[in-house]
Formats: structure tokens, C-alpha cells, sequence
């Protein structure tokens, strides 16, 4: 019973690390920019902040490989909560965005694989949801899904069509953009599969 009670709290544990992935970027935001009070939400990247000519790098560079390791164990924690196939192929792709997301602080702005890199975590990010969007839809899922499928297709083309008419004012805007679509996955997904982890266990 005890042994029971530690893999359900281990389990929920791990299902809330990925909403909570935000809340570590902002924190890492925050300092970085209090390192740099050059930089400019409405003019820059925010991979300004670990670049060379940032003051203390390491600060956001750090915290970035930190969510990737948070976002690489939450999609462990869903793994382990999953029902189908399909689902487990949607755990497998969090997981590789996760690994994409600490190579964007391991390949800081300036070297070569930084832009493969920080283009695929959003990608493999979005891919994730629209996956696991179309698994929860054949559970007959039909809330969840509908709007996990719909947060993992729209980013790309409401970001295209806003840069064709109104345009971004800066990568940093876009950035954030995509990351509020990846924290609406998080929060629906996690909703969702503590919801399981409870009815399972009660």
C-alpha cells in the first residue's frame, strides 16, 4: 500500500513539471534580463540572453538546459499514464523536444546548431500535441482532444499569416507566442492525465 501511495505521488509529481516548465522560464527570463538591461522584449531574441556578448550567460543558457530536463521527465511522467499506442508516440516526441530544448542552452545564439535546433523544439513541441490530440480523439476524448489537436496545428499558420499582415516586432514576441501555445498543451495534457492517474487509483 505504501509502495502504491510513492508511485502515485512520483506519478503526479512528474505529470505537473511540464506546466511548471513555464514558470521556470519566466524566473530565468527575469534574471537573465537583470543581467542585461540592453536587451529589448520588442526588438530582440530572447537567445540574446546567452549569447557572447550577454552578461552572464550561463543564467539563461542554464536555465533553458534545465527545462529541457523538466520537459524530458514529464513526458516520462505521461508515458507511464498512457493508454494507447498512439499516446506513447506522442510521450516519445515531448521527449525529444525536451532533449531539443537543452541543446538550444547547450548550442547558445552564435553557434551553428542553434537555429536547427530552436526551430525543432517548437516543431516537435506542436508535432506532440497535435499527436496526442488525435490519440485522446480515438478514445472518443472528444474535449481534450479537440483542443490539443488544435494547439499543435495552429501555431505554425496563425504565425505565418500574422508575419504576412501585421508582421512580428520581434523574434522574442514570436518566441513567446509559440512557448503560450506549448504551456496551454502542457496544462490541458496534464489535466487530463492526472484526471486518469486519480481514477485509477481511487
Amino acid at each position: 500500500m505504501i509502495k502504491m501511495k510513492a508511485l502515485k505521488i512520483l506519478r503526479t509529481l512528474l505529470l505537473v513539471l511540464g506546466p511548471l516548465s513555464f514558470l521556470v522560464f519566466l524566473v530565468t527570463v527575469y534574471f537573465a534580463a537583470s543581467c542585461n538591461p540592453w536587451w529589448n522584449f520588442f526588438k530582440g531574441a530572447f537567445s540574446d540572453l546567452g549569447s557572447p556578448r550577454a552578461t552572464n550567460p550561463w543564467i539563461f543558457n542554464i536555465g533553458l538546459m534545465t527545462m529541457g530536463t523538466i520537459i524530458a521527465l514529464y513526458s516520462l511522467g505521461i508515458l507511464w499514464s498512457v493508454e494507447t499506442k498512439l499516446e506513447g508516440f506522442a510521450s516519445g516526441l515531448l521527449f525529444v523536444s525536451g532533449i531539443f530544448l537543452f541543446l538550444i542552452g547547450y548550442y547558445p545564439s552564435g553557434t551553428k546548431p542553434h537555429t536547427f535546433v530552436s526551430t525543432w523544439f517548437y516543431l516537435q513541441s506542436f508535432l506532440t500535441s497535435a499527436f496526442l490530440g488525435l490519440a485522446l480523439l480515438a478514445k472518443k476524448e472528444k474535449l481534450f482532444g479537440s483542443i490539443l489537436f488544435l494547439l499543435g496545428i495552429l501555431p505554425v499558420p496563425l504565425g505565418y499569416l500574422i508575419q504576412l499582415t501585421i508582421g512580428w516586432p520581434s523574434v522574442a514576441v514570436l518566441e513567446l507566442a509559440g512557448a503560450l501555445f506549448i504551456e496551454a498543451s502542457a496544462l490541458t495534457a496534464s489535466i487530463y492525465f492526472l484526471r486518469i492517474v486519480k481514477a485509477k487509483t481511487t
